[in-house]
This record gives C-alpha cells, structure tokens and sequence, in this order.
C-alpha cells in the first residue's frame, strides 16, 4: 500500500500492444515473420511476435471480416529503408509508396494475408 497521497500518484504508460484478428495464427506469424518480427509465443488461438521495441499479439478470428476492418499503426525511423526492405521481399503492394503527410509524417502500408492494415509510419522532425 502506497502512503504517498493521491495528488502525488501519478501512473506512467509505458507501452500499447495491438491484438489484431486473424483467420490462421500460423499464416500471421508466417507473415510477420517475413516483415521481420519473432515469435515470442504461438499456440492454437493466440500468438505474440516482436521486433525490436514493437510487439503486436494476433488472436484467432472466424470473422474475416472483422480482420478486414482492423488496423494498426508503427511508428519507425529511417522508413525509407524499412520500404527498401519489403521491398525486396516483395511485401509491398505494386503501387505502395512512402507518401508524405500534412500531419508531418512518411508513411507506407501493408495489408496482412487478412487484409489488417499495417501503417508503418516516421515522425518528421518540425520545421
């Protein structure tokens, strides 16, 4: 039990993890595997794959529709060479691009097997 008094408490977030659906675990591992993340953990109906301070959980949905209304964005440095990367994997749709946003951001997008939408975005630094 803390003594400090309630106007001295003060929580700090640390961290968000989104849980996206998917119709096959082993195919959105596979997947996220392929953009570069590892599997932490992976069982029938849930899995948690990271890469470097990022970690996404996957969860098992009948719904695919569900799957198709879902997105999530990562915030990156040096997105340019991310793109370069799935690039060259061939991830990356054909008419894919970093564009440039009025929000002062880059950003490029992925879409899953199950169509989430996976934002991959780089803060610019204000001018």
């Amino acid at each position: 039990m803390s003594t400090r008094s309630p106007s001295e408490l003060q929580a700090t977030l640390i961290s968000a993890a989104p849980v996206l659906p998917t119709t096959s675990i082993s195919q959105a591992t596979s997947f996220y595997g392929q953009l570069g993340f590892q599997v932490l953990h992976q069982d029938a109906e849930y899995a948690i794959v990271k890469r470097d301070a990022v970690e996404l959980h996957v969860w098992l949905c009948p719904d695919p529709s569900l799957a198709e209304k879902s997105s999530c964005r990562i915030q990156v440095t040096d997105i340019e060479a991310l793109y370069q990367e799935y690039q060259s994997k061939g991830l990356l749709a054909s008419n894919a691009t970093v564009r440039h946003t009025p929000w002062g951001t880059k950003e490029f997008v992925v879409f899953d097997p199950d169509r989430v939408l996976i934002t991959f975005v780089e803060r610019m630094p204000s001018a």
